[in-house]
């Protein structure tokens, strides 16, 4: 079954990362349609290792170690991968990713991520009659 989420669900950063670690790609949202409002579908695939810098915008998942994050302008899922000294397995997995790769701050907190990132617009000047 596909996983679909509404346009304004897809990437809704809740997070964001305390520290630069590896993960794995697991999928990518992709549009169901044309226009800008529609569903994303999930499109699963092993994307392989990546590189997750400090300070990026991330979406938590609800369960393990998982999360989104925009990637070169698509929404990517992401699994960590822990490093060298970290125990790759057991029940506190999810637990160790929070609380060392996560800091848990809104990377938005005037609501607008596109704000966040690129800066604040200038006001448009007013037209002389």
């Amino acid at each position: 079954m596909t996983r679909r989420l509404d346009a304004r669900d897809v990437l809704d950063a809740d997070a964001t990362t305390a520290r630069s670690f590896w993960g794995r790609v697991l999928g990518f949202y992709r549009r169901t349609g044309p226009n800008a409002w529609d569903d994303y579908a999930l499109v699963e695939e092993d994307g392989g290792p990546i590189e997750v810098f400090a300070e990026t915008p991330v979406q938590l998942e609800n369960e393990g170690a998982v999360f989104r994050m925009r990637r070169k302008g698509v929404v990517t899922v992401v699994a960590w991968v822990p490093g060298r000294g970290e125990a790759r397995d057991g029940p506190d997995l999810r637990a160790r990713f929070l609380e060392s790769c996560i800091r848990h701050e809104d990377p938005t907190p005037d609501g607008s991520l596109g704000a966040w990132l690129h800066g604040q617009l200038k006001p448009k000047p007013e037209a002389n009659d």
